[in-house]
This record gives structure tokens, sequence and C-alpha cells, in this order.
């Protein structure tokens, strides 16, 4: 399968996603590893999104991938930094050669709605109260993906996603960059968030300028 989306995000910043149609044993094959994870959709993800970053930076030694103590994927000795997500038929990889990434793909899905209180603050209900509800829905899918992606992005735990981010406007594009805030234990900074919507899904990439 080819990949269905790529981008050079700037100079520094590019990403790239993939969708997984392809059996394990394809994934087993390319990358000449098997992984003990008993849940085949799991199993999928967590190859599928290693395969892409080997496709995207062919030098990498996926073997040598080891997890910080907040989860985030790290290769020692490596000059750039990356990211993971999956959800349900993608994977997606977000690559930077400065600063750390973050990436969230995020199917758009009605069960966000449930779950909104847990990650959206006052400003961010109000300014998504007067849409309607295709809309919200697109725009909940949103923050939630931009939220995550800046939580990956930050690499610190105790993150409270209403109180400590803050996305100042919705993505009202089908593809653009827009301008979010984090304040977390006397932190105060800004990031980037390049975003782009397809039919089923929205993805968001999260940066340093």
């Amino acid at each position: 399968m080819p990949f269905i989306y790529q981008q050079n995000i700037n100079e520094f910043q590019q990403l790239a996603i993939w969708s997984t149609i392809e059996p394990i044993s394809f994934y087993e094959k390319q990358l000449q590893m098997v992984v003990d994870i008993k849940n085949e959709s799991r199993k999928m993800q967590h190859m599928a999104v290693r395969w892409l970053l080997k496709s995207i930076m062919p030098k990498t030694n996926i073997h040598d991938i080891v997890l910080a103590t907040n989860g985030k994927p790290y290769l020692l000795g490596m000059p750039f930094h990356f990211s993971f997500s999956h959800c349900n038929g993608f994977a997606a990889v977000a690559v930077s050669k400065d600063t750390s990434i973050g990436i969230d793909i995020e199917i758009i899905d009605p069960r966000i709605a449930k779950v909104a209180h847990k990650f959206l603050n006052r400003g961010e209900i109000a300014i998504i109260e007067a849409l309607d509800e295709v809309d919200k829905l697109k725009q909940l899918t949103f923050l939630w993906a931009a939220k995550e992606a800046m939580y990956k992005q930050h690499e610190q735990l105790g993150i409270d996603f209403a109180d400590d981010f803050n996305v100042l406007q919705l993505a009202l594009e089908d593809r653009g960059v827009i301008t979010a805030q984090i304040i977390h234990k006397g932190v105060e900074k800004n990031v980037q968030l390049a975003y782009h919507f397809e039919l089923n899904y929205c993805c968001v990439t999260c940066f340093e300028n």
C-alpha cells in the first residue's frame, strides 16, 4: 500500500500516514522482527508505525527504539526527533530535525462528544458551542488530536489536558497551521499545530517554532 499522505511541514518537520491494510506478516518480513504482543490489532499498530518510520528515514535501526519514562519512543544518539500515532486503519509518523515533535491521528467519530469534558477548557467550549453538529464533531476531533499531539511534544507527566493546554482557535480549513499554548509547572510556551482533515480522520502535528 502506498503512503496516503505525506507533507513537509517546513524545512525541519515532516509527517507521513500509511493505511494499514497489509497482514502482520508483511511487517514481520519487512522489519525482520517478531513482536510478543497477543492482541492482533495492537501488534499491527506497533509494527506499522516502525515500518513507516523506517520508510521515511531509511538509515533508522528500528530495533534500537526504546521508551522513555513518559512512554515516548526515542533512539539514542540519533540526530532527529520523532513521534508515533495510530488509530483504526492508519499509522502516522512525524519527524523533526531540531526539536521535540508530537503527532496524533483520530477517526472522526461521534463518541468523542462523551469525553469532551475531560479535555476542553471553558474557552474552547465557548468557541464550539455555536457550531452545528457536523462542524462540532470535526472540531472536537481536532481538539482531541491537538492535545494528544501537544502531550507527546511536551514530554512531561502530570498533564491536565483541559487546564494545561490551550488551543487558541479552531481548525477552519481542510489544512493549516495554528498556534496553541502549553502552560505547565511554570513553563509557558507557544507551539504550532499543523493539521489536516480527510473524510474520516483528523491528523495534528505539534512542534515549536
